[in-house]
């Protein structure tokens, strides 16, 4: 048996300066979260001419939650030059010792082109301009492939221009528009086709060799068409997906803290194709549960284009690709585009992507700050919005946690006046590693079932890898079969599934350590279930912890059977050693694919720049005969010294075959990730066991896994 190394292995898979005569607030002083039991309302009312009204009275002020209208239990006007004074004696005033009230302002500038950066770069700096309210606190956050802090919350203006500097100072932005590539590829991708299309009506004036020719030319046009597209769709949800999580993180860390809190959002769009659909309404929902409003400033100012052209493109391509299916009366090979017919022109009606801005804006009670090169108005609208806002409290008639969206409606009987607060929320349960996302709940209320169901057999095993400042890297990899998952049949000849998957991991005391979830709306079209149904829907988180024992508890969920499972195993995770060689987990590969372009960066070990390695979560069968892979990261101590690997078979306590390999140099990071391909042998039918042991100066490090080679069918 031979060894040989992977090729081209590379490591791969989420006190700031005050007023020198102010003290520092307490910012978490009391807080209302929008749970199920109260919720709070910011409310911001205007007059027609647009001034802040601050003699409402509560008796004009009407709740409406899902149809039922609710009783407001209190009310007050917040005015930030009196602070605490309520518009009613019954309304509550602040606590004791409370400190004075402030208003907490993030700004969050987006990946930008040049164009934005230099609009978001002069707002930021009028906004810093702006009355300097004892009152106003400001933060600066950056968004890449990840989101950076740039200045904590702050009074002082001269750190905070600096911050504004640094984030609109370089273009940090892989994602860049293909609309008009869309449309080129598009039109030649049609003139091909009709070229194509006459030439076949009357291929003796035009001859077979010219129809062929112009064969080859369709199916080019179509390959350079298709590629654009797969492009932009996945640019559109990485960037969407980076942004939304981004806010929706801030959002909810923001619960903690007391006061009026606003972010203000600088982006060049926001994108929400529909796989991203749940994560704009979970951000939404959570920013209403942390009494957090979003202005939302489009950074390509004055807008001279056509903003739904993208949308109107692919509506027309959905609208083409439709007729054409039409014309062919089901002759001929299917195509990509023909399969997503439905996927495309739900898509379209999703590349507005300043109305997914607005949206995102106003359903959290802020407002969009759009075409226009000068946004200091709207800034000066939203810093205006926290010098009065009225708070409303109720308790909600619906207090079940069903992970619904509870719609609100405030209405207000004083004619003339115009409304500003948010429009709903999730009834999610409150508390340290409670859900997220809708789709969460039925996850969570299977781990806390006793006894746990076990309906829909996966599996689930987290591999570990090593230390990372004194943090143990681990990858928790699911499996579910799809032949277990149910499939029902839908409009456009498609069969649709829904299925998802949680991991949490428990400290001993019961607390939440980490958790993560995966929802996955899955659809084929009918001819090709048969052989989807042969695979398994994957769900691979990677993560550290530190030293300490825990529980992984892994669940899953068919949505449309009903049906859910859960497994539990203990990770224990020991404290970091002296310098000395150590070994991951032994993987056997079950195979290797293609990270798909534009993906942002992972620190799963499985991940190797454009590949992933995908391992066997169980024991796998291996006919006899059949070669293997097995993939190992070793981490020696040195890094000049050679490190040995050795590989053993193991049948029935006897070693039935050998291998011996010295390893390569490690990578920058001390790492030497490392794939062993066993060529084809002859094992007898039996339980296997395989045992890696590495060697570096006297030391060793063993590891091992186990595979089954079945009976020879006869």
């Amino acid at each position: 048996m031979t060894t040989s190394r992977f090729a081209a292995l590379v490591a791969l898979v989420m006190a700031s300066p005050t007023r020198a005569q102010e003290p520092p607030p307490d910012f978490r002083g009391r807080v209302f979260r929008a749970e199920t039991e109260v919720v709070l309302l910011d409310v911001v009312v205007r007059d027609k001419k647009g001034r802040t009204v601050r003699d409402l009275r509560a008796d004009e002020v009407e709740v409406v939650e899902d149809g039922v209208r609710q009783e407001i239990t209190a009310f007050r006007l917040l005015d930030a030059a009196a602070p605490g004074r309520a518009a009613q004696p019954a309304a509550p005033s602040p606590a004791e010792g409370e400190g004075r009230y402030v208003n907490l302002v993030t700004l969050v500038f987006d990946q930008l082109g040049t164009d934005g950066r230099r609009l978001a770069r002069q707002a930021g700096l009028d906004l810093l301009k702006l009355e300097d309210r004892l009152d106003l606190f400001i933060s600066v956050f950056q968004m890449g492939d990840s989101l950076r802090m740039l200045q904590q919350f702050t009074a002082e203006r001269e750190p905070l221009r600096e911050a504004v500097k640094r984030a609109t100072g370089d273009v940090n932005t892989q994602y860049t528009s293909a609309t008009e590539d869309l449309v080129s590829a598009s039109a030649a991708a049609e003139e091909a086709r009709r070229r194509l299309e006459a030439a076949s009506q009357s291929v003796g004036a035009a001859g077979p060799g010219a129809v062929a020719q112009l064969s080859v030319e369709a199916a080019m046009a179509d390959m350079a068409l298709n590629a654009l597209r797969m492009t932009q769709t996945l640019q559109r949800e990485q960037q969407g997906r980076s942004s939304l999580f981004a806010l929706l993180a801030l959002a909810k860390q923001q619960q903690r803290l007391a006061g009026r809190k606003t972010i203000i959002f600088f982006a060049e769009g926001l994108q929400t194709p529909p796989t991203l659909e749940h994560v704009l309404k979970a951000a939404i929902s959570e920013a209403n549960r942390a009494n957090v409003s979003i202005y939302a400033v489009d950074a390509r100012g004055l807008l001279t284009s056509n903003a739904l052209a993208a949308s109107g493109e692919a509506l027309r391509q959905a609208a083409a690709t439709s007729q054409r299916q039409m014309l062919s009366r089901g002759v001929g090979a299917v195509t990509r585009e023909e399969v997503m017919i439905a996927d495309t022109a739900e898509a379209s009606l999703r590349m507005d992507v300043q109305g997914a801005l607005a949206d995102l804006a106003v359903s959290t009670g802020g407002a969009l700050i759009g075409n226009t090169n000068d946004v200091r108005t709207g800034l000066e609208r939203a810093i205006q919005d926290l010098s009065g806002y009225y708070e409303l409290v109720y308790s909600p008639t619906n207090r079940e946690y069903d992970g619904r969206f509870r719609r609100i409606a405030l209405k207000v009987s004083r004619p003339g006046v115009t409304v500003q607060t948010r429009t709903g929320y999730f009834a999610l349960p409150p508390g340290e590693g409670a859900a997220n996302f809708p789709f969460e709940l039925a996850l969570l209320r299977a781990l806390r079932a006793s006894p746990p169901p076990q309906d829909l057999p996966f599996r689930a095993r987290a591999f570990r890898f090593g230390y990372e400042q004194g943090r143990l890297r681990h990858t928790l990899v699911v499996e579910l079969p799809l032949e277990n998952v149910a499939f029902e049949r839908a409009e456009g000849g498609q069969d649709r599934a829904h299925f998802s998957f949680m991991g949490v991991l428990r400290d001993p005391a019961g607390g939440v350590a980490a958790k993560f979830s995966q929802d996955s709306p899955v659809s084929v079209p009918h001819d090709r279930l048969t052989a989807l149904r042969q695979g398994n829907a994957l769900f691979i988180r990677s993560f550290t912890l530190a030293p300490g024992r825990y529980t992984l508890e892994t669940a899953a969920l068919d949505e449309q059977a009903d049906r859910k499972s859960v497994r539990r195993a203990v990770v224990v995770v020991p404290a970091q050693p002296e310098p000395k060689l150590a070994l991951s987990s032994l993987s056997l590969v079950k195979r290797t694919e293609p990270v798909a372009a534009g993906s942002l960066e992972s620190d799963d070990p499985f991940r190797f720049g454009p590949t992933r390695i995908i391992p066997h979560v169980g024991e796998p069968d291996v006919a006899s005969g059949d070669a293997m892979s097995l993939f190992l990261v070793a981490y020696p101590p040195r890094t000049g010294a050679r490190t040995d690997l050795t590989l053993e078979f193991v049948h029935d306590g006897t070693v039935v075959a050998r291998s011996e390999a010295a390893l390569p140099d490690p990578d920058a990071q001390g790492r030497i990730p490392y794939v062993a391909t066993v060529p084809g042998t002859h094992f007898a039918a039996g339980r296997y066991e395989v045992r890696a042991e590495v060697r570096q100066d006297g030391q060793t490090a063993q590891e091992s896994a186990f595979f089954r080679v079945p009976e020879a069918a006869r």
